[in-house]
């Protein structure tokens, strides 16, 4: 917030908001009704007036109520009198006089209660923006910076009007009753799902889907098929609840994904559509497949290694553009980077912040935030599952996360025993089409999604079948029964 409005210097076309009516019935109400006096102590500061007499009178006030004094025009007179020396400068006793009489009741004071917030921030508002311009001198050397500043310094004004205060349990209760309704007009994906479906009725089971506010972490180890479930998820919340969906991939490119995508939905192996190998009918499957993913809304940013304000302000402006934004998917947690300079912060420190600001960002946009990550060689040397512990860097990813979850499959951890880093490129290639293959690089393999953490539900295994050949991920049926 400004310091003093006298001190501030904008650009003279730019008229500044205030009500010097409303200031002064507000102060009359703080000397008349001492049932008003806490609220509006609480909600308002000295520059929150605009009127040199009135900011005056106001910190007065203040401080008498600090100090656990009556309020009234004897002890205000005194108080401006022997404390500050201020008496003469507003106008003596006369002007605080006047003041009491613009008391109208407690109605009309809180109608210029808000008034006189609203003009206040629109004033801070201007100064920021003011400070903004000033602040470029056309030698930025850093472009994103600057603007995730200025982003920043404009939320922290805004935020403002979004202090909280006590809610009862009733408030509550109604909120909760607004969300289920929105979430029942929205999802008819099936029974289990309030939030953003993932696709998968036993994970939506376990899950509820992605709830808005919420950081999910998806964790496993390389070439398991980490950005192949994500891609799935992704597919799945947009063509299932026709909502949009972004999409930050930090090492594939938009093509990539692309044809990721349609081989999954057009059931191609992705191989012969990069090589073109296709018959007639795999022509007209694709077809299809391009039909279906044009009515997507799903947006692609490809950027690599990203900066994590790009990041928040790309999603910013999506949801400012799409208010029905569904999720943020970002692939992945290790490749983002901050301002932080070499050295100055461990990398654990930085995944941390990290974190704490990608969950800071879903509740702002009340979207979920869905971002891999990469696990440690822990459980692959120990043939285990993986467990909370093999997030690598993990500082707080486990603190901050609403969800984690782990992707395991044996294959991999047997190809890991026979040969490390041969077998894990193995692993990566597409299949070659054969369903017979019942191999390591077979079409169907079984893989097992850990729900390791779930703050609000329970915890569980669930059982997936990966088809390889066209990265999609099917359920098996037992996991859809009770």
């Amino acid at each position: 917030m400004p310091a003093n409005t006298k001190d501030r210097k904008v650009n003279k076309n730019l008229p500044l908001p205030f009500n010097i009516e409303a200031e002064r019935s507000v102060l009359g109400a703080l000397i008349r009704s001492a049932t008003e006096t806490d609220d509006i102590i609480s909600a308002l500061t000295d520059d929150d007036f605009y009127d040199a007499k009135n900011k005056i009178v106001y910190h007065a006030i203040y401080n008498l109520v600090n100090e656990g004094t009556k309020v009234d025009i004897t002890s205000l007179t005194n108080y401006l009198d022997v404390q500050m020396k201020a008496l003469p400068n507003i106008g003596g006793v006369e002007f605080l006089r006047e003041l009491s009489e613009e008391y109208l009741g407690e109605v009309n004071t809180r109608a210029y209660l808000k008034i006189l917030q609203d003009d206040s921030l629109a004033r801070s508002l201007i100064y920021t923006l003011d400070d903004c311009i000033e602040g470029f001198n056309g030698t930025v050397n850093d472009i994103s910076q600057y603007v995730a500043d200025c982003e920043n310094s404009v939320l922290k004004v805004t935020q403002r009007r979004r202090v909280a205060e006590f809610v009862d349990t009733n408030a509550i209760v109604n909120q909760i009753t607004q969300r289920l309704s929105k979430a029942k007009a929205k999802t008819k994906v099936n029974q289990y799902c309030t939030g953003i479906t993932t696709g998968f009725l036993s994970l939506d089971k376990v899950t509820t889907g992605w709830q808005p506010g919420s950081l999910i972490i998806i964790g496993a180890r390389p070439s398991v098929g980490k950005t192949a479930l994500t891609i799935n998820l992704m597919y799945n919340a947009a063509s299932l609840m026709d909502r949009p969906i972004a999409f930050f991939s930090l090492e594939m490119d938009a093509a990539d994904i692309g044809i990721r995508m349609l081989s999954m939905c057009s059931q191609i192996n992705s191989r012969n559509i990069q090589t073109g190998e296709l018959s007639p009918d795999d022509w007209s499957a694709l077809d299809a497949g391009y039909n279906n993913l044009r009515r997507l809304k799903i947006f692609v940013d490809d950027t690599p290694s990203q900066k994590l304000n790009d990041i928040k302000t790309k999603c910013k402006k999506l949801k400012a553009t799409n208010p029905d934004l569904g999720a943020v998917y970002i692939d992945y947690l290790g490749l983002i980077t901050t301002n932080a300079k070499l050295g100055e912060i461990s990398k654990t420190q930085e995944i941390g912040e990290i974190t704490k600001q990608l969950k800071q960002l879903a509740r702002e946009l009340e979207v979920p935030v869905i971002c891999l990550a990469q696990l440690s060689r822990a459980n692959e040397k120990e043939s285990r599952m993986p467990v909370l512990s093999d997030l690598r860097d993990s500082g707080s990813i486990e603190q901050d996360a609403d969800q984690v979850l782990f992707i395991h499959r044996e294959d991999y951890q047997k190809q890991g025993k026979q040969s490390s880093e041969k077998s894990a490129q193995e692993a990566s290639r597409p299949f070659d089409g054969n369903p017979d293959d019942d191999s390591p690089q077979g079409n169907a393999v079984p893989t097992t999604i850990v729900v390791a953490k779930n703050r609000n539900g329970q915890t569980r295994n669930i059982q997936l079948i990966f088809m390889k050949n066209i990265g999609k991920f099917v359920e098996l049926e037992h996991e859809n029964k009770e």
